[in-house]
């Protein structure tokens, strides 16, 4: 339940209390998996493409949550209608890294979970950026299939698009980018208040692999980075895996 969240019922301000807190950790029996290595909290559209790529490549199970659109509900009510914690951190069970909206506010909940695990803050240009999620909502727009919008929009409207930080990108007038810019900068300001540092790699992935890896422990790998920044490849993979997961083919 993140703070910068515009509309939030009293018990959500309430629990948000816990948040942060050992006392988190003792109220909620969480399923998270031991072995959950990282969560990359820099919103969508700052190289989540490429870092589920690169850890691909680095021998992860990455869940991208703009691939795997049906794991957001439980997070979704989690975040925004008081959804069991439980339900949300399960959907983790079987992998060992995940990004992307809305898994990427649970950086709390994850740190109370496993203390073990790791988080990885891409930060970019917040103009590029703004531009960048601009294109590929009207490109959405164009290409995504009836049953997946149908699924977004059945989802709390603050947990797509990043509303709940202002953001409407499908208008993109100059007050809501202004919003919308705020909200990056507030939540990477948070992250980076909130995480202790020797848990935190604030990262520019245009660096490759070498702070990447050192931070995890890995070697680094001799093929080069992957940079993946594709519309078209989003959704052929989000039908890749419906096809073994969610919904039919349209």
């Amino acid at each position: 339940r993140n703070p910068f969240v515009l509309q939030l019922t009293t018990t959500a301000w309430l629990s948000m209390l816990f948040r942060g807190s050992p006392l988190l950790a003792t109220f909620c029996f969480c399923p998270l998996a031991a072995s959950f290595k990282l969560l990359h909290v820099g919103a969508p559209r700052t190289g989540t493409q490429s870092i589920y790529d690169a850890m691909e490549i680095l021998g992860f199970k990455p869940l991208h949550t703009g691939y795997s659109l049906e794991v957001r509900a439980p997070i979704c009510a989690y975040l925004f209608q008081n959804g069991p914690l439980n339900d949300a951190l399960s959907v983790l069970e079987g992998y060992d890294a995940g990004m992307d909206e809305p898994l990427f506010l649970m950086y709390e909940e994850l740190m109370a979970a496993d203390p073990e695990s790791k988080f990885l803050l891409s930060v970019v240009d917040p103009e590029s950026w703004f531009q960048n999620y601009v294109k590929l909502v009207e490109l959405l727009q164009l290409y995504e299939n009836a049953t997946e919008r149908s699924y977004l929009e059945s989802l709390p409207p603050m947990c797509v698009g990043l509303k709940s930080w202002g953001c409407h990108f499908e208008v993109p007038t100059p007050e809501n980018k202004e919003a919308c810019l705020r909200g990056l900068a507030r939540h990477n300001q948070r992250v980076q208040e909130t995480i202790p540092p020797h848990r935190l790699l604030v990262y520019n992935w245009t660096d490759g692999w070498a702070p990447l890896c050192h931070f995890l422990g890995a070697a680094i790998p001799e093929v080069e980075f992957p940079h993946e920044d594709d519309v078209k490849e989003t959704l052929e993979k989000r039908q890749a895996f419906s096809k073994m997961a969610w919904y039919p083919q349209i």
